[in-house]
């Protein structure tokens, strides 16, 4: 069986787990930056991916990652997840021709929901590489964000976000993506 195939029937499969466990698709940008990142709830772990581009930088990112998660039961103010992301940089630098990095980011994530007002959510996430985790031509990088929720019905959210992606180079250039506010939205399926 050749790998195309085997590409497809893990995709397949990863599709078609996704019915019994919630998952997540979501979107935010802004005049310079779009991204977009999937979730798939396998129960006490959860697959993500994500994409982002930053056209002032001249950068794109994108992750495959897993994490373990846990909330206070069914309806428990409080999510959390820690996990790891590999991350792919594809950045466009002045007279390098290695324009593609990687790394490998431990982090995680949190959602408290206001009981007083149980529309509204904190979110806030946190994944950071350090150099022995940085591959070809990258020192170090880190990434966070954080979120005001309001949801707007049972299965959405929309969101005012401030996030940063802080990446630096062996040669010590530096460059900060998807940085400032953003407007998203995120939908449950």
């Amino acid at each position: 069986m050749n790998l195309n195939i085997k590409t497809v029937f893990l995709a397949f499969g990863l599709l078609g787990s996704t019915i019994a466990g919630a998952s997540t698709a979501g979107v935010n940008l802004t005049n310079e930056t779009v991204q977009g990142n999937v979730n798939l709830d396998m129960g006490s772990f959860g697959i993500g991916a994500g994409l982002s581009h930053d056209k002032d930088e001249s950068t794109s990112t994108g992750y495959l990652g897993l994490s373990v998660q846990d909330s206070e039961g069914g309806g428990g103010p409080l999510e959390i997840g820690i996990g790891v992301r590999l991350y792919a940089i594809d950045a466009e630098l002045e007279n390098d021709d290695d324009e593609l990095s990687l790394a490998l980011t431990l982090g995680g994530w949190y959602r408290y929901t206001l009981q007083q007002a149980n529309r509204i959510s904190l979110y806030g996430s946190v994944y950071y590489s350090p150099e022995v985790l940085s591959f070809t031509n990258l020192n170090h990088m880190y990434t966070y964000d954080f979120r005001l929720e309001y949801m707007t019905m049972r299965n959405a959210r929309a969101y005012l976000k401030y996030g940063n992606t802080v990446i630096v180079y062996e040669n010590g250039s530096r460059k900060e993506t998807n940085k400032g506010v953003s407007i998203g939205a995120t939908v449950d399926f």
